[in-house]
Parts: C-alpha cells; structure tokens; sequence
C-alpha cells in the first residue's frame, strides 16, 4: 500500500462552471455557504461514481461540516494566484453571503456524467437552506468534528467508508499518479523550441 495520499488537482475553472450551475439552478444566487456544502455533496458523489472530484479541491471538516476548502477561501478572501482568475469570471464576489452567477460562463470543462451529478445533487438538495445542510453533512460519515478548528478529509476515508476495496483505492492513487507525471512531462516541454530536420 502506497503512503501518498489521493490529491486532485484543482481547476478553477470546472469548479466555476459546477458552481455556476449550481447558482443557475437556484435563481442565478445563492448563500455561499449553502453554494460550498453542494459543490462537497457534488465532489463526494463523482468521487464515488466516477473516481475523480468535479472540482479537485482539498476537502476539510469545520465546525458547520465538511466544505470545499480552496473554494470557501476564495469567496471570502479573493485569489490566491492567477490561476483562480476563471472563478470570477463565473461567480461574483459575495455580498454579504450572498453570491450570483455572471453571464458568459460555458460548460465545457464538465463532462456529461458531473453534469449530470450536479443536477442530481441539486434535486436531492438544493432547496435546502444552509442549516439544513449543515445538519445533513455533519451526519456523513466521513465527518469528524475538529473541535473550533478544521481537519482534513481525505478522498481515502470518503472511498473507504462508502466501501470501496483497497484494490480499488490504490489504482485510483496510481491513476492519479499518472496523470500527473503526464501534466508534469507536457509542462516541461511547453515553451521548449526543436529542431526540425532539414
């Protein structure tokens, strides 16, 4: 058994259209933290489904239950780097706790399949207020109250729980492994100049 953990890698951008949908089903805005508990609901399900999150973002148990934690932290407190840029082409900054959709965001970085979730996730759920899905994700099992502070959920522990075999753990860790030694091998050669043979 590998001692690296499962992590995905973020993408701000299918997190901004799986967040724009979410706020389009719902009126167009939304209470962030009703937004965040749907967008964990959404990553858990795929990841139980699909073996991947939608939006590849760091899991964490608070106080008020399990969030999406770059996510949360970018609607409070705005980007971390450019790469968080394509969030705010989708999703306003709040006011208040509230966020809206912005016009103009596709759906191209999700597949049929996490659109598909995120309906489905938002017809189980989406009318419900942010107390009620409070109470509702305290009670996965995967939560652990980090007493006043926050604790790490990690992909494993969600697989592990919904009873996925230890087989199937580790070839997801090698799936994801692989993925990014493919990121990593194109990153290298992007920008690179070759000789083209006469």
């Amino acid at each position: 058994m590998s001692d690296n953990p499962i992590r995905f890698k973020f993408n701000a951008k299918k997190a901004a259209q799986a967040a724009h949908k979410f706020l389009t089903l719902s009126g167009g805005t939304r209470n962030y933290m009703e937004l965040v508990k749907l967008l964990y609901l959404a990553d858990r399900e795929a990841l139980i489904r699909l073996e991947k999150q939608i939006t590849g973002d760091s899991l964490s148990a608070l106080p008020n239950g399990p969030v999406v934690s770059h996510i949360l932290n970018l609607i409070r407190w705005g980007p971390a780097n450019e790469e968080d840029a394509p969030w705010f082409d989708a999703v306003s900054p709040p006011e208040g706790y509230t966020v809206k959709a912005l016009e103009g965001c596709g759906d191209d970085e999700l597949s049929g399949a996490e659109s598909q979730i995120i309906s489905e996730v938002f017809a189980r759920y989406g009318r419900r207020d942010w107390k009620e899905l409070s109470r509702l994700t305290h009670r996965l099992p995967e939560y652990v109250d980090p007493q006043g502070s926050s604790l790490p959920i990690s992909p494993e522990q969600i697989l592990k729980l919904e009873g996925k075999s230890q087989e199937t753990i580790e070839r997801i860790r090698r799936d994801i492994s692989s993925y990014d030694q493919l990121d990593r091998e194109i990153s290298a050669y992007q920008g690179q100049e070759f000789e083209v043979p006469a």
